[in-house]
């Protein structure tokens, strides 16, 4: 059997977005699942077996599959859920921080896409598990979760809302052999658990984009950033100006996409 642990789920928040900040979930819990034995193969970019090792393709998908099977799969169901794809650049910085072995998060630097500072989930694990089961841990806290308060019991949520947070649709991940442990890292673009945010809003699935809808998830994300957290309101006194531009593009040029919490 197999011992692996969940790592307390992602940090601060973003800069310039000083009236959010991220939860900070603390706790421990263990999984046991099925190992998998495999004869090692070595990468040019990961040192593990090609079953986890997440340069090929296959491991890609599957990742970005299971995601999506528990985006799609919310109770009750979400009306602005994004579909989950992968990213190489996301990649390269989430296999980047499992090659240093930490164990924990890093600085805020670990994780950043130019000036933007990623989402993170992570395991440690004694023995290789497939990602699928990785995924899977991270969303069986869906027990302690009570939509949209939180905890309904005092324990960990953070990992289960950062893999079906709505506005997360880019995902990267990396592991790596760490003496005789597993290190997996999986970062996401744009992150999730901001405080005060529920993860996804309440409807009917694609009810928020009716017409960029792919099997109950979204497929119309907003690229732009706002810099203040209230653009919200700003936007609802009237037409953008150029200084509103600068700072709320996302609600001043987003007006059919979905618009992350920032």
């Amino acid at each position: 059997m197999c011992d692996a642990e969940l790592i307390k789920s992602s940090t601060d928040s973003n800069p310039g977005s000083s009236n959010i900040s991220r939860t900070k979930t603390f706790g421990t819990m263990f999984l046991w699942s099925l190992c998998v034995l495999a004869l090692l193969h070595m990468s040019s970019s990961c040192s593990v077996v090609n079953q986890i090792c997440t340069s090929l393709k296959a491991v890609q998908d599957e990742i970005v599959n299971i995601h999506n099977v528990f985006r799609r799969e919310v109770v009750p169901t979400a009306s602005n859920m994004l579909k989950m794809n992968w990213s190489e650049e996301v990649a390269v910085s989430a296999q980047n921080w499992a090659n240093t072995c930490a164990m924990a998060h890093g600085p805020s630097s670990s994780r950043m896409l130019g000036t933007y500072e990623m989402g993170e989930n992570l395991l440690r694990s004694s023995k290789l598990i497939p990602w699928t089961n990785v995924v899977t841990a991270w969303h069986n806290e869906v027990a302690n979760y009570n939509y949209p308060t939180g905890s309904a019991n005092g324990k960990p949520i953070g990992h289960y809302t950062q893999v079906i947070w709505f506005s997360s649709y880019e995902v990267g991940c990396g592991v790596a052999k760490c003496g005789s442990d597993y290190f997996y890292d999986c970062q996401y673009y744009r992150a999730g658990n901001y405080k005060g945010v529920p993860p996804y809003s309440l409807g009917e699935p694609c009810s928020a984009c009716p017409q960029a809808c792919d099997n109950k998830l979204c497929t119309n994300p907003c690229p732009y950033i706002n810099t203040y957290a209230n653009c919200p309101d700003l936007k609802k006194d009237g037409p953008c100006s150029d200084y509103l531009k600068q700072w709320c593009p996302a609600h001043c040029f987003c007006t059919t996409e979905i618009i992350p919490a920032n």
